[in-house]
């Protein structure tokens, strides 16, 4: 049955305030900015990144049948557009940006570029210079590349194509700081297809990653390559109550293990699931959606926030029907944070952004005041933190540190041991020289306002 809009507005914003009030005055979310589809920004796919001015640099893959656009969004809503695709220089940029060493945002669009169908690899400067890296032709260098590179621990760049809808087999890319491009695996349908989301690098400096269908079922799959292109690690996801179907990538937490979710799949079998994979490559699950207030179908993977917990999204379900953002630790412990609404926005993908500022951003590509989607922030109540560009070094070598409140900053440290040097860029900007005998662990910030510790370990490389 469907209801007059007014009405179902209403009794979704009324549903909204009742979830707000029983989540408390710490755990509130709120549009930072409703899309209205003009200048070629709407209905946003990805999470957006945060950049070395702690600005938001996300993507809008299609508004109005736009090749699609690149904003930034201050964390208080200011937003302006920042590039306008063309189709001949790319289209479809549904994978969002990822910041590099060297300055600049890398990411790919999935259509158009020079074959005029298979996509682009491209840089932008942080003053909006716009620069084709590669092509995609449909051959051995694949087609379809929905999802933004990563830089790993060698400085090289390494991503993943999809395929284009199955016409050709996913593969695994590498580009070098040089603008040399390599595909370093295809994959067969028996391994893995339609991959549409990023690699990430685990501590043992082996690329992870999950496929959407493919492997021994069809029900999709995780793979672990080196870096030089082997294939390591294989595993098919079995379809009903051991999952299927992952359309985010994995997330190794704090404890050495490997988090993500299926769509499909769990104790329900078609409302998706959370799972752990731990470190000798066995797969569990951790959490089964019911469809109800939890929600249901994870589009998206999680992230690990500064509580040590996991957070998430579900594309569906909850209280208004919609899609919910949930917060679980690794031990199972789940939590439904938020149920979304028409009027706030619908069907979040990706797992929210952790600021530096503590809060989390993230992306809702449908709804909200003008029907173009929105960006949402939740506050958990978390604090400001430092983070990392590249969480990864050497002895003598330089990290690079995003924060809060930089400025005045008089001591680092690597895991307590005091940095050789430091140099403050900026407010929310800065470098460290990794001292001799630092070891992995945490890295610490002393500013006038406080002590700044990181989300994650600095990893020190031998």
């Amino acid at each position: 049955m469907k209801f007059p809009n007014a009405i179902y507005q209403a009794a979704a914003l009324l549903a909204t305030t009742i979830l707000m009030a029983a989540l408390g005055s710490a755990q509130t979310v709120q549009d930072v900015v409703s899309f209205t589809g003009n200048n070629s920004l709407g209905n946003p796919g990805a999470t957006p990144a945060e950049g070395r001015d702690a600005d938001l640099y996300g993507t809008c893959p299609d508004p109005k049948g736009t090749a699609g656009s690149i904003f930034i969004l201050t964390p208080s809503g200011a937003t302006r557009p920042f590039y306008k695709f063309n189709f001949t220089a790319g289209a479809d940029p549904a994978g969002g940006l990822m910041l590099a060493t060297d300055g600049n945002f890398y990411g790919t669009a999935a259509g158009g570029g020079g074959s005029g169908t298979y996509g682009v690899l491209f840089r932008i400067s942080p003053e909006g210079t716009y620069t084709v890296l590669h092509n995609f032709l449909g051959g051995a260098d694949g087609a379809g590349p929905f999802a933004a590179p990563i830089e790993a621990t060698d400085g090289n760049f390494y991503g993943t194509t999809s395929g284009a809808a199955g016409i050709f087999p996913s593969t695994i890319y590498k580009y070098t700081p040089s603008g040399t491009f390599t595909t370093i695996y295809q994959f067969t349908k028996a391994q893995g297809g339609s991959i549409g989301t990023p690699l990430i690098e685990g501590s043992d400096g082996n690329l992870f990653g999950t496929a959407f269908d493919g492997g021994a079922s069809d029900n999709g799959s995780i793979y672990e390559l080196s870096t030089s292109g082997a294939l390591l690690y294989n595993y098919s996801f079995p379809g009903g109550k051991g999952g299927a179907n992952t359309f985010g990538p994995l997330v190794q937490a704090s404890d050495g293990n490997y988090y993500g979710t299926t769509f499909y799949g769990g104790n329900f079998i078609r409302y998706g699931r959370v799972f752990r994979m731990d470190r000798k490559g066995v797969v569990s699950t951790l959490y089964s959606f019911t469809g109800l207030e939890d929600g249901a179908n994870p589009s998206g993977g999680l992230i690990q926030a500064t509580d040590g917990n996991l957070y998430g999204t579900t594309s569906a379900r909850g209280t208004n029907g919609y899609g919910t953002v949930f917060q679980i630790s690794t031990s199972g412990k789940f939590k439904a944070l938020y149920s979304f609404s028409a009027a706030i926005g619908e069907n979040p993908g990706p797992p929210p952004l952790q600021h530096t500022n503590g809060l989390f951003y993230g992306s809702l590509p449908f709804g909200s005041t003008y029907g173009y989607g929105a960006i949402y922030s939740l506050d958990m109540g978390l604090g400001p933190f430092i983070t990392f560009v590249l969480p990864t070094g050497k002895v003598g070598q330089t990290a690079e540190i995003l924060g809060q409140g930089l400025r005045g900053t008089t001591a680092v440290t690597f895991n307590g041991v005091t940095a050789t040097s430091f140099s403050v860029k900026s407010d929310t900007y800065m470098t460290a020289v990794v001292p001799s005998g630092a070891t992995t662990g945490p890295v610490t910030v002393t500013t006038p306002s406080g002590t700044l510790t990181s989300n994650k370990n600095f990893r020190i490389l031998k």
